[in-house]
């Protein structure tokens, strides 16, 4: 009896240390593509690719976080529509550029320009949404902890972490990645 208590104890806490709010999450995503971005500036040409392609996925899975569960939820309650759809505009523009630049390769002579310009776009589209969607959001009366369960574990599906796997659709749909002998 006493092992099931224990195991019981250990679950909530495991439970508790999961939980994340939905806006946490968001921000955590922010900081990690913006050091993504600062990497890209700094890499070498080689390097280059790898940052770019990582933060190009972690662009494509936070945007859809963000339009298929956070921004709903917030608009629903929120007294800004303009806002919101502005939001939702910067992500189109995100996605159109993310969209070029996966049909180029990194030694492209536009490639290095077109990514800082996305990096300029999402790194303006973060100081909005922490200066003003966030704050706002903050105020409403949503459950941000559940809110933040279902946007983890639509995370780990899109990641591949709980058996979707992006990595085997990039290998179907994506181009092939072109080795250079040692």
């Amino acid at each position: 009896m006493a092992r099931d208590d224990q195991r019981q104890e250990q679950e909530r806490g495991e439970n508790e240390m999961e939980a994340i709010s939905a806006l946490d999450l968001l921000r955590e995503d922010h900081r990690k593509v913006q050091e993504l971005f600062e990497e890209f500036e700094q890499a070498d040409k080689r390097s280059r690719q790898r940052i770019a392609e990582q933060a190009l996925e972690d662009l494509e899975i936070h945007t859809k976080l963000e339009e298929g569960l956070i921004y709903p939820a917030i608009r629903q309650e929120i007294d800004d529509e303009e806002i919101m759809d502005m939001a939702l505009e910067e992500h189109h523009v995100a996605t159109l550029l993310i969209k070029e630049l996966r049909k180029m390769e990194p030694k492209d002579e536009r490639y290095q320009a077109k990514f800082k310009v996305l990096a300029e776009s999402v790194r303006h589209h973060i100081e909005e949404e922490e200066s003003q969607i966030l704050p706002q959001a903050e105020e409403l009366d949503l459950d941000f902890e559940d809110l933040g369960q279902k946007a983890m574990a639509k995370k780990e599906q899109l990641t591949g972490k709980a058996g979707g796997g992006t990595k085997k659709k990039k290998a179907q749909n994506g181009r092939p990645r072109k080795r250079k002998a040692a």
